[in-house]
């Protein structure tokens, strides 16, 4: 594995590092890095369940940006340590390309079982910004009333799931969640999202990255695109 990635552009550098930035205020743990075909995958998590009874779904963020180089890397690292140096690539970068060194691997539990498909995506009816944004701030307010000032984890765990994994309205297979983290990491825009399904996963695209939701049960109710 190489120890160290090129980013091809400054400006591609300083949104990963935004992103990231986002992640980090819902989700301060890790982020998985896969380099291959010249392109750099950045996953964060968002929400994933925590044990064989938590039906929370997994939802996660994705930042694609392209490289310099062809190096081949999947690694799960710090996020805060990614941060870190990659903007040090950034304000030492004398050239358009900013190199960062790869942070040292972190251990996981959760990241090896996830792996998004990366063919057979099925595109369905596109969901809005605007719907989006309305679940989110929903579920915020409903979290915010339900739980009281001083409560144990595994109360929280169960509320948050509760609240994230009810489907949105006309959109059954999207859950809350999914308005969750489109929000959280910035990817809502003027236009709609475009929406695809493989198997269990239901893919979200924005002009600005991905949300990536994986259900208990193979999406229904999404219909095809419109023409």
């Amino acid at each position: 594995m190489s120890n160290s990635l090129t980013i091809a552009t400054v400006a591609s550098a300083r949104d990963v590092v935004s992103f990231l930035g986002r992640a980090q205020r819902v989700w301060d743990g890790t982020a998985r890095l896969v380099a291959a075909d010249g392109y750099l995958q950045v996953y964060v998590g968002i929400l994933m369940p925590r044990g064989l009874l938590d039906r929370t779904p997994t939802v996660l963020g994705l930042r694609v940006v392209a490289l310099a180089s062809s190096d081949a890397v999947d690694i799960v690292v710090p996020i805060a340590s990614l941060i870190h140096r990659i903007e040090r690539g950034i304000t030492s970068a004398e050239s358009e390309a900013v190199t960062f060194e790869v942070p040292s691997a972190s251990p996981s539990l959760q990241w090896p079982a996830i792996s998004p498909p990366r063919e057979g995506w099925k595109r369905r009816l596109g969901v809005t910004s605007a719907q989006l944004e309305d679940v989110a701030k929903r579920g915020v307010q409903a979290i915010a009333e339900a739980i009281p000032d001083s409560v144990g984890e595994s109360v929280l765990q169960k509320v948050r799931s509760e609240v994230w994994g009810q489907p949105m309205p006309h959109k059954k297979a999207i859950p809350w969640a999914a308005g969750f983290a489109a929000d959280a990491l910035g990817l809502l825009s003027p236009r709609s999202l475009s929406v695809h399904t493989s198997g269990h996963w239901v893919r979200l695209t924005s002009p600005h990255g991905y949300v990536l939701v994986k259900g208990n049960n193979e999406p229904e109710g999404l219909g095809e695109p419109e023409d």
